[in-house]
């Protein structure tokens, strides 16, 4: 009997999740244990019917009673400390993730973080991740408990009564051909979902961001409709899913409803016949259904398996990313930066062509050009946000290429005009959890004229600015943006 067939995208992500092995220690201690108390229940429904039911023997009644409800109060108890692990692994499977994920996400280079929108990489980290987690955690507990259960299982039945469970046995393979038939149209079907989620998440994000431009232009409705074709296409392809999964449940449900006639038919006939015991008969009752719970939970860890693999395409996406290259050059004493014929483009358009010049220390150089003409790119090349295609940029004597990158970056600051306010005070913004003394705070403060509206609030620099400092004016924001970069006292200032 073949419950899941494993392709060598499930062997993949397989593989992935044997690191988390280490956090479900408890789950593979516990699991035998609970599993084994819950296996006297038919044992227990036997003795009740054969050995004081049907021989009148009630004097052991309270005996069995109070032996019944140590056993059920002991299954309860393991259940919800392995359950509890289940969840708990679950979540820390999150953390380390969501956790990994941003590191990256921190490491890749700009260009790379503006050629894919912000909502895609929220939806990874908020939604992709948590439904990874979850398939990860139940990968290797959740398979081996479940296989240790369906073998106890079949070994009672078979004990119990070998022709009613051989039976039973005969009804699994129709159990689980409901799941094998529908895999492919469950990977597609998910593969889709998850793509047209991120979508609808980015438009989210853009719609929100966006909705005070849209105002201005009273195009509420272009607002709503395009998002409305978009969550109509995640609707569709969400429905769809829905449907092949209830289809694929309905079919086990019904499996599972036409066994119980078929045993207590033919096991009232060995009753009458002596086979087997009244006892034996009801108990088997009691248990045989729980023969459906492992191959479900397979059947459903197979599902779940093959569905999260689009999911982990897509954060592995993320982990493939080229980072960025790192020299072994460190950048000391700013004396002299010099563009040797230096070429750049944006999609095959060339924004800069044959760029030389050279600027020493001390020296002032403005930059004049009409929008769009390249001003922005020319300086971002030289903080090492963006490559150049041919030529090469040097500090002092040494290419950056060649640079560390933190090095780089301490020394040369570039402040753009959008750069980015995160949602807490104004000192926190500038110091972005560095250290620095009241006096280089208050330097900096001053040269970059903060102070002149800073002083005016009410909780003054501990003043929380709103997302993207949204309770600031565009030349407030820029102000905390010159302060941050003036307090590192670089060698060079754009």
């Amino acid at each position: 009997m073949r419950l899941f067939k494993i392709d060598e995208d499930v062997r993949e992500l397989l593989r992935y999740s044997r690191k988390y092995t280490k956090y479900q220690k408890t789950i593979f201690v516990f699991s035998p244990l609970f599993l084994a108390v819950a296996m006297l229940d038919p044992f227990l429904v036997r003795y009740l019917f054969d050995n004081i039911i049907t021989k009148l023997n009630f004097s052991k009644l309270p005996l069995f009673v109070l032996i019944f409800f140590i056993a059920k109060a002991t299954e309860r108890g393991l259940s919800t400390l392995v359950n509890y692990n289940f969840f708990k692994c679950a979540n820390v499977i999150t953390y380390i993730e969501q956790n990994n994920l941003l590191k990256k996400i921190s490491r890749l280079p700009i260009k790379k973080l503006k050629d894919n929108a912000a909502g895609t990489f929220l939806s990874r980290a908020t939604s992709d991740v948590p439904q990874l987690a979850e398939a990860i955690n139940n990968v290797i507990p959740g398979i081996v408990v479940n296989l240790i259960l369906l073998v106890m299982i079949s070994v009672v039945m078979l004990y119990f009564s070998w022709q009613l469970a051989i039976v039973v046995f005969l009804t699994v393979p129709l159990y689980t051909s409901s799941v094998n038939s529908f895999n492919k149209a469950l990977k597609n079907s998910s593969t889709q979902e998850r793509e047209r989620n991120g979508e609808i998440i980015e438009d989210l994000r853009e719609d929100i961001e966006g909705a005070a431009t849209v105002k201005k232009f009273v195009k509420e409705d272009y607002l709503t409709g395009k998002f409305e074709r978009k969550a109509n296409e995640w609707l569709k392809v969400k429905n769809k899913y829905n449907l092949i999964m209830q289809v694929v449940e309905d079919f086990m449900i019904f499996i599972r409803g036409i066994s119980p006639i078929i045993v207590l038919s033919y096991g009232g006939f060995l009753v009458m016949k002596d086979t087997i015991t009244l006892g034996t008969l009801i108990g088997f009752y009691n248990f045989m259904n729980w023969i459906y719970d492992p191959v479900r939970s397979i059947s459903h860890f197979s599902i779940s398996l093959r569905t999260s693999v689009p999911v982990y395409k897509r954060i592995k996406e993320i982990y493939d990313m080229e980072e960025e290259v790192d020299g072994n050059t460190e950048i000391n004493n700013v004396e002299k930066v010099r563009y040797e014929d230096v070429y750049f483009s944006y999609d095959h358009t060339p924004i800069l062509k044959d760029i030389s010049f050279e600027i020493k220390n001390r020296q002032k150089l403005a930059i004049v050009g009409m929008s769009g003409s390249g001003k922005s790119t020319l300086v971002s090349l030289l903080p090492r946000y963006y490559e150049p295609e041919r030529g090469s940029i040097r500090i002092n004597d040494d290419e950056i290429r060649h640079a560390m990158v933190g090095s780089l970056r301490k020394r040369v600051i570039v402040v753009q005009q959008n750069d980015f306010i995160f949602n807490t005070s104004i000192r926190e913004n500038i110091t972005l959890g560095d250290e620095f003394s009241e006096e280089e705070f208050e330097r900096a403060v001053k040269a970059a004229c903060v102070d002149e509206f800073a002083e005016s609030l009410d909780e003054k620099y501990e003043t929380v600015v709103g997302a993207n400092g949204s309770h600031l004016s565009d030349g407030q924001r820029q102000r905390i943006a010159i302060a941050r970069a003036v307090i590192r006292k670089p060698e060079l200032l754009v």
